[in-house]
């Protein structure tokens, strides 16, 4: 089952002052996917129709934050760009019992049922 999770202002300010999502939301019991993205993002917009509508056998909390709508949207950008490498979006990042085990940018339904089965 997949569980749509917004993230929060506190928790990306945190993961921003601390260079990491806090334990409570990567440490989960069930596999945890992030993704960070911006609301024009064409390729999210894609995923987007799809990812929450899966039916896969394992628990997934996807946590989503559109960080350019927000008020930190710079302070993140630089965080997610300096802090977490990455400079595109969608930017993924797959965990398993709060360690990193997977990270891309853009994949489609059968890339990331793959990613989910295997980790």
């Amino acid at each position: 089952m997949i569980n749509r999770i917004l993230i929060q202002k506190n928790q990306a300010i945190n993961a921003i002052e601390n260079g990491e999502f806090e334990n409570s939301i990567i440490a989960s019991k069930n596999s945890v996917v992030i993704i960070l993205t911006q609301d024009w993002c064409p390729q999210w917009m894609d995923m987007k129709s799809w990812i929450y509508d899966l039916k896969i056998d394992t628990d997934v909390d996807i946590y989503e934050l559109e960080y350019n709508t927000t008020d930190y949207s710079e302070d993140f950008m630089k965080f997610k760009e300096n802090n977490l490498g990455n400079h595109y979006v969608p930017y993924l990042r797959f965990y398993k019992q709060g360690v990193l085990a997977n990270e891309t940018n853009y994949i489609d339904k059968t890339q990331f049922i793959d990613i989910i089965q295997n980790m």
